[in-house]
């Protein structure tokens, strides 16, 4: 049985909600940071507020860097574990987790409706 199966991510967004959420969004950021407000910016602010999650973060680096990690070793995935593991100070077992289920969350077709 695949793991998604076992645990079923929340309950997707209607495209109508996830507009509504960028147009208060757009307001806060450009009350706070002006017209000209960066992708840093609306991260940041999106942090501070409790938007995204520390966690979140952190995973999304984790499956960016062990793809940058991998060209590195030249597609050994276990040295591209291992060294993932001592940068993050996680268990191998915990990066493995992450890269083979968690990225999953960052596919627009897993987070909102058409």
């Amino acid at each position: 049985m695949e793991y998604n199966n076992l645990r079923p991510m929340g309950k997707k967004n209607s495209i109508t909600e996830a507009l509504r959420f960028c147009d208060l969004l757009s307001e806060e950021i450009a009350t706070r940071f002006g017209n000209d407000a960066t992708v840093k910016d609306l991260i940041l602010h999106c942090s501070q507020h409790g938007l995204i999650k520390p966690i979140v973060l952190r995973n999304y680096l984790i499956v960016n860097d062990f793809y940058i990690q991998l060209r590195k070793n030249n597609g050994h995935m276990t040295h591209t574990f291992m060294d993932m593991s001592i940068e993050y100070d996680l268990s191998e077992r915990q990066i493995q987790t992450i890269i083979y289920e968690y990225q999953r969350k960052f596919e627009i077709k897993n987070n909102v409706f058409r």
